[in-house]
């Protein structure tokens, strides 16, 4: 879709119309299941073949942020992208073959203002920082990282 937004008042000099592209627009009644399907499942298959991958969450307080990303666990219909993606990865895994392995590591991190915080860590405040290795690409340094077996045991850890 393509959204263009019109000035109610006089432009200024060299002033242009904004155009703004989005991938797509859901609505109020949108399924969670079809917004992880539409945003995160090419990018959740493209990790499982070996390709780093990040979802996130941009906008302002009260927007649905935390909702579509975590949802309502304990109801099915409403799990979130992050629920989602878990038992999708090891819906996949059980599928694989015996000589194909796989490592699944979890971090959770928050970005607000521009500090970084380990929202896995005992002491959340904690402000974090972005770093980059040739050996390892960019990272942020101290966020904890878990590995697990399970879609549960990310959820326990979640």
């Amino acid at each position: 879709a393509v959204v263009s937004t019109q000035s109610t008042g006089a432009k200024k000099k060299g002033e242009m119309e904004k155009k703004f592209t989005f991938d797509h627009v859901f609505g109020p009644n949108s399924k969670q299941l079809d917004v992880y399907n539409i945003c995160a499942r090419k990018i959740v298959d493209s990790v499982l073949e070996g390709y780093n991958g990040t979802i996130f969450a941009y906008g302002q307080t009260g927007t649905g942020k935390t909702f579509t990303m975590e949802g309502v666990r304990s109801i099915p219909e409403k799990k979130g992208i992050i629920p989602n993606s878990f038992a999708h990865i090891f819906g996949e895994i059980s599928k694989a073959g015996g000589d194909v392995k796989f490592l699944v590591r979890v971090s959770y991190l928050e970005i607000y203002n521009e500090d970084i915080c380990d929202l896995l860590s005992k002491n959340m405040k904690k402000k974090l920082e972005v770093k980059e290795r040739p050996d390892v690409g960019v990272y942020v340094k101290d966020l904890h990282q878990f590995s697990v077996k399970s879609a549960e045991d990310m959820d326990k850890i979640m």
